[in-house]
């Protein structure tokens, strides 16, 4: 797939999550105000760094789209899982504000300051924030796979963390509207469990961004893969010193390729770009491959090395 066409299709997906998203920060954060309930609103909290995240993936995919110039010869594909970590810290911090919120009124009501029972207003708004964000969650998933794409990834984990949010959220005012008493802490309690949700994906998110951006190899399944492809072309004799890595939706390796010593430079380099030929069949034509190729001189049958 064109990198320009990536970008475009990338950048629908996350206009249309990002209208949806301040649809549903507004409507939230009114019905938690006027349901007097610290679940809602801290879940139109929520809501609102989903479409700020929205808006760095939009960014994201429009710097991607850049081709590589002289100063980015590999292309502006970090900058994508730049915006996925992004998207975890934004994670982690909307998981603290809410823990920060909900504990605050918990500690409240320990001090016998019970909150007041929540609106109906409450109730309904959560419902349809979970149908919505799940919904939401699935088609950014679809797409974030389809294009191969770390950003909308972890932003459909976003829209799912505020899926499980508005769940738990669903439940607290349910159970608040239900009880008196103690009772009426079910809501803020929801909004404790929710925040460790989100901080827990956040995590996630950001662990795998920065694993990526410090050059992290491939698995090593996907390694074994790449050795096969390659020795299975003919004229390899082995395929070694193989180091892998990926450029945000592009995979990047370089190896060495034994052959035998007694072959032309034409003869060589043609059984090099077979290689690469079958390599990009697999992964994409915007896989990035150095090859290094070396005359076979260990005598008597080759031997096959791991990478």
């Amino acid at each position: 797939m064109a990198c320009h066409d990536r970008a475009s299709q990338g950048m629908s997906v996350s206009w249309r999550g990002l209208w949806i998203d301040l649809g549903l920060t507004l409507g939230k954060i009114l019905a938690g105000f006027f349901g007097n309930s610290a679940a809602m609103v801290a879940d139109g909290v929520h809501s609102l760094s989903d479409a700020v995240t929205d808006i760095v993936a939009i960014w994201g995919f429009k710097m991607v789209s850049v081709p590589a110039d002289s100063s980015h010869r590999y292309g502006h594909g970090k900058f994508e899982t730049l915006c996925s970590v992004f998207v975890g810290v934004a994670l982690i911090a909307a998981g603290l504000g809410i823990l920060w919120a909900s504990g605050g009124r918990i500690f409240q009501a320990i001090g016998g300051d019970f909150p007041d029972a929540p609106g109906m207003i409450a109730l309904v708004a959560a419902t349809i924030s979970v149908i919505v964000k799940e919904l939401l969650y699935r088609y950014t998933l679809s797409a974030s796979i389809r294009l191969n794409s770390p950003a909308l990834k972890a932003n459909a984990w976003h829209h799912r963390s505020d899926a499980m949010s508005s769940l738990a959220t669903l439940v607290g005012i349910g159970g608040a509207i239900i009880w008196s008493g103690w009772g009426r802490v079910l809501d803020p309690l929801a909004g404790v469990i929710v925040s460790f949700m989100v901080i827990k994906v956040g995590w996630s998110i950001c662990f795998d961004g920065a694993d990526e951006l410090m050059e992290a190899s491939l698995p090593e399944e996907i390694s074994r893969e790449i050795v096969g492809i390659g020795e299975a072309v003919e004229g390899v004799r082995d395929l070694h010193g193989l180091r892998t890595r990926r450029i945000g939706a592009s995979v990047a390796m370089d190896f060495h390729l034994l052959v035998d010593p007694d072959l032309s430079v034409r003869e060589g380099h043609d059984i090099a770009t077979a290689v690469e030929e079958v390599i990009r069949d697999r992964f994409g034509e915007d896989t990035i491959i150095s090859v290094h190729l070396e005359p076979d001189e260990r005598g008597g049958a080759p031997l096959k090395t791991h990478p």
